[in-house]
């Protein structure tokens, strides 16, 4: 997730630790889907990334000609986790 809400990010985007990364770092990832939320108010994404599950918490960057996003690895659910909506 960016930590501003309001930004979508680029579908295929390059994800990495640094924000600025020198020419021919390796990407830990890319983003495979990126959309508005109506439901949560905010940006959401889906990104590959190597090693995902253990970087939950961590912050990341998806560097763009404009400056760098950060990112944030979450939980892969992360609306109605305690299964609510299912159950009611």
């Amino acid at each position: 997730m960016t930590t501003n809400p309001k930004v979508v990010l680029e579908e295929g985007a390059q994800v990495t630790k640094l924000a600025n990364p020198p020419a021919g770092t390796p990407a830990e990832g890319h983003v495979t889907s990126s959309y508005y939320s109506p439901a949560m108010g905010r940006s959401i994404a889906l990104a590959m990334v190597k090693d995902g599950r253990n970087l939950i918490g961590t912050k990341l960057n998806v560097p763009m000609p404009d400056g760098a996003i950060e990112v944030e690895v979450t939980e892969t659910v992360f609306v109605d986790k305690e299964g609510g909506r299912v159950n009611g």
